[in-house]
C-alpha cells in the first residue's frame, strides 16, 4: 500500500512525462547555485533555500565540518540513483522495501596538487553498488535499475563530454 506522498509522487511523474512529451521546451531545467568561501577550506553553497556545506578533513588542511567537494559529487551520484529508482519504481507499479547505494571513487591526488601534468585531477573510476530490497520480479527490478542508471543526470554528466564555460572576474584593489 502506497502512502499519500507516494501516490502524489506517482501522479507528478506521470503528469510530467505527458507534459514533456507535448511541450519539450518546457523540460529545460537550469539549476543554479551560488557558493562562497567562508574560511580555510570551508565553503557554503546556496541551493534554492538550502545551504550545502563543504570542507576537507583535518589531514588535508580542513576543519572536517562537512564532506569535501569530491565526496559531495559521489553523494549526488548515489542520491540521484536512489531517488530516480524510487520514483520510477512507483511510476511502473513496482515496490521496494528499501533502496541504498554505495559509491566509491578513485583519484590520484598528484593531479589536484599539480605534481604531474599527465595525471588528471578527477576520478579515474567510480564504482557503485545498488542495494534493493523487494519482493518484485528480479528481472523487472534489474531492468528498471539499469534504465535508471542510464538516465540519471548525475551519471550522464560524468560520462558524457559536456560543455563547461565561465568567466573569471578579478577585482584588483591596489593599496
Amino acid at each position: 500500500m502506497h502512502s499519500d506522498s507516494d501516490n502524489k509522487l506517482k501522479e507528478i511523474v506521470s503528469r510530467r512525462i505527458e507534459f514533456f512529451k507535448k511541450k519539450p521546451e518546457a523540460a529545460i531545467y537550469r539549476p543554479k547555485v551560488s557558493s562562497r568561501h567562508i574560511r580555510g577550506l570551508y565553503t557554503e553553497t546556496e541551493v534554492r533555500e538550502h545551504t550545502v556545506k563543504a570542507d576537507y578533513g583535518e589531514a588535508a588542511g580542513g576543519t572536517n565540518l562537512a564532506p569535501n567537494p569530491i565526496e559531495l559529487l559521489l553523494a549526488a551520484f548515489a542520491a540521484c540513483i536512489e531517488s530516480a529508482f524510487y520514483e520510477f519504481a512507483l511510476h511502473e507499479g513496482l515496490s521496494a522495501d528499501s533502496v541504498s547505494v554505495d559509491v566509491e571513487g578513485s583519484l590520484d591526488l598528484r593531479g589536484l596538487f599539480m605534481v604531474d601534468e599527465d595525471v588528471p585531477p578527477g576520478f579515474s573510476d567510480i564504482k557503485y553498488v545498488i542495494n534493493i530490497k523487494t519482493s518484485e520480479d528480479r528481472d523487472k527490478v534489474q531492468r528498471l535499475a539499469e534504465k535508471v542508471i542510464a538516465h540519471c543526470p548525475v551519471v550522464d554528466s560524468l560520462v558524457r563530454r559536456i560543455s563547461i564555460s565561465g568567466t573569471i572576474n578579478i577585482n584588483n584593489q591596489e593599496g
